[in-house]
């Protein structure tokens, strides 16, 4: 029992893992776009053929790629074929969620060509975009973020290294933006524009606590 205890465990989570596995037509499986040196599409998996129609500008059907995409791969044509960095850039799809577009090069047929990779943002991610648009400057997201994380006045002034009464400055000037009356109905503008919606929905939960 003891040799065979370990392997009937692994063969158990992975058993669950692959149960949990999401459908390759789930709306929010990751895409894949490749794209000509000149920005035209050479080809693109299903679910970057979805992604290209949720990101598509309805009003002008002139633009034959959506400009984030064309975006993130300008900005890497504008890199040497041979850098390893990887552009990427976050966009809100006409179905109001968040979406990361990443861009690589990869080689198709002996040319270079542009590999644009579209998945769902995650929750950290999305709560960045929130406190840009609730107009929060770089020291307010932090103080935000370290609020989020459940840190005292005292823990975020050590972590900062700054006063109590700054942190305290930062939050009202925070809270005035928000919208937000306290800490926890800080952290509650921020879940329930991504999470609640979601839960409503009954939207399966990932095995990395957001939802699948």
């Amino acid at each position: 029992m003891r040799r065979l205890a370990p392997h009937l465990a692994e063969a158990m989570r992975v058993a669950l893992l692959v149960d949990d596995l999401d459908s390759p037509e789930h709306d929010g499986a990751p895409g894949l776009v490749v794209l000509a040196k000149d920005g035209s599409v050479i080809t693109s998996t299903p679910a970057g053929e979805r992604w290209l129609d949720e990101l598509t500008d309805q009003s002008d059907q002139r633009v034959p790629v959506p400009i984030e995409v064309q975006a993130v791969a300008a900005s890497l044509s504008s890199m040497a074929t041979d850098d390893a960095a990887t552009p990427s850039l976050r966009a809100r799809t006409r179905a109001g969620r968040w979406a990361v577009l990443h861009a690589a090069w990869m080689h198709v047929s002996g040319e270079d060509a542009i590999a644009v990779i579209i998945e769902e943002a995650v929750p950290t991610e999305v709560a960045s975009m929130i406190m840009l648009a609730y107009g929060l400057t770089n020291q307010e997201r932090v103080v935000t973020g370290l609020v989020s994380r459940g840190l005292s006045t005292a823990e975020i002034a050590a972590e900062l290294l700054i006063s109590t009464d700054t942190v305290q400055d930062h939050l009202k000037s925070v809270f005035h933006k928000t919208g937000a009356g306290s800490r926890t109905e800080l952290v509650a503008t921020i879940l329930r524009q991504q999470y609640l919606p979601r839960a409503i929905a009954v939207h399966r939960v990932s095995p990395d606590g957001f939802f699948a």
